[in-house]
């Protein structure tokens, strides 16, 4: 049950709803986007936040579109995590954001969440934050003063906390279409099927003919306040054979990275970061399987 009273604004653009949100920071009035709702109304319900005002972003059309544009997709913030899921160009192009999706919450949670709201909100334990950030992907946000992009690995800043100002939205997340040999994997554990993640690992992995390692990138959750790249790894790995040694040294590298876990009731710090290496290791083995 919502415990406070709130005024709701539905705008039908995105003009609209950055001068909304402007008016309403400008008066010292607390206010919040509301886009799928699947955090912000659980979030009113138990009392832990109470705007004045609401602007929904439902009513603002085309941030629910996919697209190809070059050697990039864009993505509307207002995609499903089901549309993500289901989307034919992303299961071609970038799969581990399919995959991720998919394995968001259940039916329900994935017809009304989004994309963007997810990136917005930013619970460290959410499973899009470490794919974006070893994709590579950048997000374009809109405020009073003009359009900005940002990498997704400058969003994420600490913990539940975002560089979008109170008056930014986010309206675009770019990611690169990757090469059709790339082998890709999210894996994560989860107390409940479709739960938060208590660790998650993603992996992209490309060889070379000789079965040799031609790039490979690993995002992790549950390591650290915010997303892990493994980016030690990238060059140090490159031109090596990928064999069952390789794998360990990525779950390695992951375990020694995971320096901060946030120790939560169902795993303590020591216990996340055993899990690191676990997860780290079962996301490289699967994109090796995947990787042509």
């Amino acid at each position: 049950m919502i415990r406070a009273p709130f005024q709701l604004h539905r705008p039908h653009s995105i003009d609209e709803a950055v001068r909304l949100l402007s008016q309403c920071v400008q008066n010292g009035e607390d206010v919040k986007l509301l886009a799928g709702g699947q955090s912000l109304m659980p979030s009113m319900n138990l009392g832990l936040v109470a705007p004045a005002h609401i602007v929904s972003l439902n009513h603002v059309a085309g941030l629910d579109s996919i697209r190809r544009d070059g050697d990039m997709l864009a993505i509307g913030a207002g995609t499903t995590h089901h549309a993500l899921a289901e989307s034919e160009v992303v299961q071609a192009h970038c799969p581990i954001l399919s995959e991720t999706a998919a394995c968001i919450g259940d039916v329900q949670v994935r017809n009304r969440g989004t994309l963007g709201g997810s990136i917005g909100h930013f619970d460290p334990a959410a499973d899009y934050p470490p794919v974006l950030v070893l994709l590579d992907a950048a997000c374009q946000i809109v405020s009073p003063s003009g359009e900005r992009t940002v990498a997704a690995k400058d969003v994420f800043v600490d913990y539940m906390t975002t560089s979008l100002s109170a008056d930014e939205v986010l309206t675009e997340i770019r990611v690169p279409v990757l090469p059709s040999d790339t082998g890709t994997a999210y894996v994560k554990f989860t107390r409940v099927e479709g739960g938060f993640a208590i660790v998650g690992a993603g992996a992209c992995l490309r060889l070379n003919p000789d079965n040799t390692c031609r790039s490979i990138r690993v995002g992790i959750c549950g390591a650290a306040p915010v997303p892990v790249r493994l980016t030690a790894i990238e060059d140090t790995l490159t031109g090596k054979a990928v064999d069952d040694a390789f794998v360990e040294m990525v779950a390695a590298a992951a375990y020694e990275s995971a320096h901060d876990p946030v120790a939560e009731l169902h795993a303590d710090a020591d216990y996340k970061r055993e899990m690191v290496r676990v997860f780290t290791r079962r996301a490289v083995k699967t994109a090796w399987e995947r990787a042509d």
